[in-house]
């Protein structure tokens, strides 16, 4: 139980510190954050890209988007099933294919989704409540990507957090799954032996 404490608090404390940073914070950090992204050699590379659709105080991934359909790249987005806890990869072919789902977040609209096999995407942009330098991710505790990155073992894993949510070390269990990269307004960190740049 010790663990699951540990995680929580540090769940709440992260989460207040996200809520505290004003628009022009969240705006300006995700312009250089898209910055590194779109200069960045394993994302031009990539034919097929999974981004998460941010909340308002996480960085941004728009602008990454229409980067990726501006260079004819295919990209796919989140779209949470019936079951809590699960979901799966659908295209887009525009942000307009979005609709205000759940917590008034923006998804794919459910009917019209084009469900995409996680074997097809090169790589995967992960969201999470902190990292560490080792690539370990503490999410928001619903498992999501706990139980979708383990059917990506081809993907390019990339964290993308802010500096702030980047720790020494976060508590890692067997089946949690380790990023390859973080990216935040600092730039890119490499979690292993691969350069990042």
């Amino acid at each position: 139980m010790e663990l699951q404490e540990a995680k929580q608090q540090l769940r709440r404390y992260m989460r207040e510190e996200r809520r505290r940073r004003s628009a022009q914070t969240v705006a300006a950090g995700s312009e250089q954050i898209t910055a590194f992204f779109c200069s960045w050699p394993v994302y031009q590379k990539s034919a097929m890209v999974m981004f998460y659709l941010a909340m308002p105080d996480e960085p941004q991934t728009e602008q990454m988007i229409q980067d990726a359909l501006g260079r004819h790249k295919r990209v796919c987005v989140p779209l949470l099933g019936e079951k809590y806890g699960e979901m799966t990869a659908a295209e887009i072919t525009g942000l307009d294919d979005l609709v205000t789902g759940k917590l008034e977040l923006k998804m794919p609209d459910p009917d019209k989704a084009r469900i995409i096999s996680p074997a097809a995407i090169d790589l995967v942009v992960v969201p999470a409540v902190a990292f560490d330098r080792s690539g370990n991710r503490l999410g928001m505790g619903a498992g999501y990507y706990d139980r979708f990155l383990p059917q990506t073992p081809q993907c390019i894993r990339l964290g993308l957090a802010w500096q702030f949510q980047l720790v020494d070390s976060l508590p890692a269990e067997k089946h949690d799954v380790r990023m390859q990269y973080l990216l935040n307004e600092g730039g890119f960190l490499s979690c292993d032996s691969r350069d990042g740049q």
